[in-house]
């Protein structure tokens, strides 16, 4: 299972004026895209490259000592990413309720 930059929940304008369309399609398309490509070309020919992300990021250690620097870089950025664009929301905000 090769990693892949999950579609937008949102169109890349959404999020403007704080976001604009053109920072969102840099980030999205090249940026994120640039993390999944170095995650799979280094968990390629491993058993590591048919686990989630999640197992991978717990499991580090597990992974060969040269590896697992540009995984933990690498496969975290993508992890990140995926999970800023869940959380980024054009209908976000408001008060903290907590």
């Amino acid at each position: 299972m090769a990693y892949e930059v999950p579609p937008l929940p949102y169109d890349y304008n959404a999020l403007e004026p704080t976001i604009d369309e053109q920072t969102m399609h840099l980030h999205h398309d090249k940026h994120h895209q640039a993390y999944v490509n170095a995650a799979n070309g280094l968990l390629e020919g491993t058993e590591w490259a048919e686990k989630p992300v999640e197992e991978v990021l717990r499991n580090l250690s597990s992974l060969p000592s040269d590896k697992q620097t540009g995984v933990r870089n690498q496969a975290g950025g993508h992890y990140n990413h995926s999970l800023f664009w869940e959380w980024m929301s054009p209908d976000g905000g408001g008060e903290p309720d907590g």
